[in-house]
């Protein structure tokens, strides 16, 4: 089978990206334009299928983690109201994480194992220090205060149930988290390198950690559930993690550096008078 070749719609996709990160090409390689391409491009109805599943099925969970409030022992207790927003929650990221796994997948099938003979980068070249203190602070900090609310208050149906979506949360993170890091690198020099090496980046950030902090704020302004006087506590909980979370993503922003010189394709055509 002969090499896939780009057409036009691809070639400008992967062009257009390469743009937004500082790199200016007039007919970007064929390895980027495949790769970058097949990321950017209309999901067939097969894919929107699947994670239409995935969404109903994280949903049909949140039901089924809603019946726990029946069993003896439980009932008559108010579990988390924010327990429904967990699970739409991994639906819809779990959706997402499985189109950007299956579009990578896509590509190297099209590119052929000769794009897989490079080494991954470290974890510590992708997750700054603002990442996994959002992270600390969504995971482990509230899991130090779940557990406080539910050995020093009578609300402990709330505090086990809210420690439930937030486990559930970290693992998911965690399986997201470790896919991105560890799946193989779409490269065969040093430019396509770089570039591997970003989207590793920006698909950490459909995975931000703060985004399981917020939920519980609907206890906070809808149910009450919580115990007396944790109101403020949960609130200064979801600002901080938020917080940390929005500040790295404005410093990252602004620290970004555009990829770095290399082979991304032919360059743009000159313009006349212009040297």
């Amino acid at each position: 089978m002969g090499e896939h070749v780009p057409n036009r719609s691809e070639v400008e996709m992967a062009a257009l990206w390469l743009g937004k990160h500082g790199v200016q090409v007039g007919i970007p390689t064929r390895l980027l334009a495949t790769r970058l391409s097949v990321r950017r491009s209309a999901w067939p109805r097969g894919l929107r299928l699947r994670q239409a599943g995935i969404v109903l099925a994280a949903v049909a969970c949140g039901v089924g983690y809603q019946c726990l409030q029946y069993l003896p022992g439980v009932r008559g207790v108010e579990m988390t109201e924010s327990k429904i927003l967990y699970f739409i929650s991994f639906g819809f990221q779990g959706a997402l994480w499985f189109a950007l796994r299956r579009r990578d997948r896509e590509a190297v099938a099209v590119l052929g194992t000769r794009a897989l003979d490079r080494p991954r980068p470290p974890w510590r070249e992708l997750v700054n220090g603002w990442y996994l203190a959002a992270a600390m602070v969504t995971f482990a900090g509230g899991a130090a205060l779940g557990a406080t609310m539910f050995f020093a208050t009578e609300y402990r149906t709330y505090a086990w149930s809210w420690l439930g979506v937030l486990g559930l949360a970290a693992a998911l993170f965690a399986m997201v988290v470790t896919g991105v890091v560890r799946r193989p690198v779409i490269a065969e020099d040093e430019a396509s390198l770089a570039v591997d090496a970003v989207l590793r980046k920006e698909d950490l950030n459909v995975v931000a950690p703060s985004m399981y902090a917020f939920p519980v704020l609907l206890d906070l302004v809808t149910t009450h559930r919580q115990p007396p006087g944790f109101t403020s506590w949960l609130l200064g909980y979801v600002l901080l993690a938020v917080g940390i979370q929005v500040i790295g993503a404005l410093v990252h922003q602004r620290r970004r550096p555009a990829l770095p010189d290399g082979h991304y394709g032919e360059p743009l055509p000159a313009r006349e008078g212009v040297r």
